[in-house]
């Protein structure tokens, strides 16, 4: 194996919110591994997503680019999205990082067409979104292969069309989440007999809904009283109309507790096979050549602001904001907290820079953040981080996210705007875009989000000014 080289491992789950995890506050879900590899890491406090819908978010994990310019705004097969399959192309990180002679290999949830294997990963072909995992051929062959049948019980359905939760009665082997983790150390497992060294996804379809867990990992939270959201009551006003396109029928805590406590039931799944992997490369004496990078396409709601469900048509925390923790080639002596903001398009870059390519032969949207993680000087980082949406499914609908400092600027087309004081409300409960004394802070910050869209080629950016700069 090359010592010139690091092994990459980069673990990317589903739909995770940052307070799902000690690192972030969290108080009530189990992650001990993951918790585990904090200690070891850079763990980013702000990072967030390039947007927040599955596949766009994938897409510029993939190409370095924001959705307008990588043009799959939606997910797959809905309008807006320009491609059916992510094109194969040079810049893709698959093939720039095989040019470093780079083995690579991925499992688990793609959303981005037929699989990986069509632009150059070796691994599973997934195609679709999903839906959890559950159908798909090369599970159920795992299952026939291995004398295991998978069982399911207590199903609810109902706090929000179409999506369930489910318990998982039989053992921990029958889960998709150990199916994939088996699948990965596989992979990992003929990549570390070669001379090269190896990047590898593993992306668990959770703990995106359906929430579906084992009998052990929901006995952590079945009997647990959970205390509703700080900001599961939204008094204001004066938000957009559109929140209301995610918003569930019925609204009481009531309804949305059994589902959380599913959501994480499968979180803390995840994690258990997440320390499963770990210990596979601790006995091959792999872990401590090997990068290990831990991150979220996007968050979740969960009832938050008055019952909203699922993501997009609102740039709150929950859904915009993900965890970011990065174990360097060797894990560090203590944890280390990063506060620079960075994003999606952040870590395409820095994993390139990690297998060996000059900041400065990176192309896309996105900077190398390992600067950051090495503790060397960086000149002109941005202070600021963007998040874009372009609606969801069959609603197109144009919206731009800007953190910058403490505050929080929503441009929503045709609606209305949002701008949170994170200081002041960290829960995002008061919209200050008509407080007078917000006025110089919305300025400028519409200023600097033009600036933005300007400089990453935004085709947003002349309606934006028309609505918003020179109106």
């Amino acid at each position: 194996m090359s010592t010139k080289q690091p092994n990459i491992l980069f673990i990317l789950t589903d739909q995770q919110r940052i307070d799902t995890l000690k690192a972030y506050g969290g108080i009530v879900c189990q992650t001990p591994h993951i918790d585990q590899l904090t200690e070891e890491s850079v763990v980013f406090d702000n990072a967030y997503a390039s947007c927040p819908v599955c596949t766009p978010a994938r897409a510029s994990i993939q190409t370095g680019l924001f959705p307008h310019n990588h043009e799959m705004r939606n997910n797959t097969s809905e309008p807006g999205c320009k491609y059916d399959a992510l094109p194969n192309k040079d810049t893709l990180l698959s093939n720039r990082l095989k040019e470093q002679q780079y083995n690579i290999g991925y499992t688990g949830k793609w959303h981005l067409g037929w699989g990986p294997t069509e632009v150059g990963y070796q691994g599973d072909d997934f195609p679709g979104h999903g839906a959890g995992g559950h159908g798909y051929e090369q599970y159920h062959q795992y299952l026939k292969d291995n004398n295991l049948e998978v069982t399911y019980a207590n199903k609810i359905s109902g706090h929000y069309k179409g999506h369930y939760a489910a318990e998982v009665t039989s053992p921990v082997e029958t889960t998709v989440e150990y199916f994939l983790t088996e699948q990965a150390i596989q992979y990992i497992d003929t990549f570390r007999q070669a001379d090269n060294p190896f990047y590898f996804q593993l992306n668990f379809w959770g703990p995106h809904e359906p929430y579906v867990a084992t009998t052990k990992h929901l006995d952590l939270y079945r009997d647990l009283k959970l205390e509703p959201w700080e900001n599961f009551v939204d008094p204001s006003t004066n938000k957009p109309a559109i929140h209301d396109v995610k918003r569930a029928e019925h609204q009481d805590w009531e309804t949305f507790e059994p589902y959380i406590k599913h959501y994480f039931a499968s979180t803390s799944l995840i994690d258990e096979q997440i320390g499963r992997l770990f210990d596979y490369l601790k006995e091959h004496d792999l872990y401590d050549n090997t990068i290990i990078i831990f991150s979220a396409d996007h968050g979740e709601s969960l009832g938050i602001h008055g019952g909203l469900c699922d993501k997009n048509f609102f740039m709150y925390e929950e859904t915009c904001h993900i965890p970011l923790i990065v174990k360097p080639q060797s894990q560090l002596a203590n944890s280390r907290r990063e506060s620079n903001f960075v994003g999606t398009c952040d870590i395409y870059a820095s994993l390139l820079h990690w297998a060996g390519i000059p900041e400065q032969e990176i192309t896309g949207d996105g900077r190398s953040f390992v600067p950051l993680v090495n503790q060397q000087p960086v000149q002109d980082w941005p202070e600021y981080a963007v998040t874009e949406g372009n609606g969801l499914a069959g609603i197109l609908y144009t919206q731009r996210m800007i953190r910058h400092g403490q505050f929080k600027y929503i441009f929503n087309c045709g609606d209305t705007d949002e701008l949170y004081d994170l200081a002041q409300d960290p829960y995002e409960l008061s919209n200050e875009v008509d407080n007078p004394d917000y006025q110089q802070t919305l300025a400028e910050l519409r200023v600097l989000l033009a600036e933005w869209m300007e400089k990453h080629k935004d085709n947003a950016l002349e309606q934006y000014q028309d609505l918003r700069i020179n109106a």
